[in-house]
């Protein structure tokens, strides 16, 4: 599978430009400023396939902000895009069975909407966690786009299950001014200087029936989106790769140029286009292992030399030293934050 960088068209302007344009001009922002900087002119709004650079998305939302104070915009967005009708992939999230169909078609058909995550998921007790990694750099722009994906998800709960009772959120940044503001948008529990950007959803709405549940609508929606993967192909942005090569991978640790090579990459092309997404191929190891480390410290099945082992570390004090660089706990301490009984 190709992977993609900033300079590639991989975004479609109907499925997120539009709608955020439309929100922005309505709160008084001209159009001819917020397209300032981009690649991006008028006439295209209207191309039906029309695309984007993922810099001139990011440079879009930067306008935005400068243009407007207007801090309900991401949660507006979200919505916006959940009841697009020029959305094949939204609208057949409304016509899923379940949550879980609906989220494996969102998470199949990603590149078409959110190229810029991806998730791991994982069960803990008496929930599903969806934890999100930005698949590529996205600057200043992260929690925005983050608000975007929670408010989309949030807001297809509440359509379709009528509630979101019990469900949670972890945010990593420490920004707990916008505590009052989640709340008020998106009603459930927001803790903040977590480890990981994640949503909890408790495991009765996994199952519980949509409102609006359609298997023709479904199915008919489903094939749009994939006619649509003709003309905009499958991709991964260069860091989910590299991420997804070393899980697959461990306890063995790939080199730089193994990873290089699997993609068909040399080893100087990889750094480069790395240093475009502000990271380096030591970051991208560190972060599988510490994620790993703490899905498996919160199974509680393992000791420390089990998990030192299968996260490739020579020994448990070189584990215990990195658990402790990554969480500011020893694992012991944040095995005990969790009920295994």
């Amino acid at each position: 599978m190709r992977h993609f960088g900033y300079q590639d068209k991989i975004l479609l302007l109907q499925h997120g430009s539009t709608e955020l344009l439309a929100l922005a001009q309505r709160r008084g922002a001209q159009l001819h400023k917020l397209l300032s900087g981009t690649g991006i002119f008028e006439q295209d709004l209207h191309k039906p396939h029309g695309r984007l650079h993922h810099s001139d998305w990011l440079k879009l939302l930067q306008n935005c902000q400068q243009q407007l104070s207007s801090p309900e915009l991401p949660y507006l967005l979200g919505s916006a895009l959940l009841n697009s009708r020029y959305i094949s992939l939204c609208q057949s999230l409304q016509y899923a069975q379940n949550l879980r169909q609906a989220l494996a078609q969102l998470y199949y058909f990603r590149h078409q909407l959110f190229p810029c995550f991806y998730v791991r998921l994982y069960q803990q007790q008496h929930c599903i966690v969806i934890e999100f990694k930005p698949a590529l750099g996205l600057a200043n722009q992260q929690a925005f786009m983050l608000t975007v994906v929670c408010s989309l998800l949030l807001e297809l709960i509440k359509q379709q299950l009528g509630t979101v009772a019990g469900i949670s959120l972890q945010l990593q940044h420490s920004a707990a001014s916008l505590q009052l503001q989640h709340q008020r948008y998106w009603g459930v529990e927001v803790s903040f200087n977590q480890s990981a950007d994640s949503i909890s959803i408790p495991l009765q709405l996994w199952q519980q029936g949509f409102i609006d549940a359609d298997v023709q609508k479904f199915s008919a929606s489903r094939r749009s989106c994939r006619q649509l993967n003709r003309v905009l192909s499958k991709q991964r942005a260069l860091p989910e790769s590299i991420c997804r090569l070393q899980r697959l991978a461990l306890p063995q640790l790939l080199n730089q140029d193994q990873v290089a090579a699997s993609l068909g990459l040399s080893s100087s092309s990889l750094k480069r286009q790395l240093s475009q997404h502000n990271t380096n191929f030591a970051t991208l190891l560190d972060e599988v292992r510490r994620d790993a480390a703490r899905r498996l410290l919160q199974q509680g099945r393992y000791s420390n030399r089990q998990l030192a082992l299968k996260l490739g570390y020579s020994d448990e004090h070189n584990f215990r030293r990195a658990f402790k660089r990554w969480t500011g706990l020893i694992p012991s301490s944040f095995k005990g934050l969790f009920n295994f009984n």
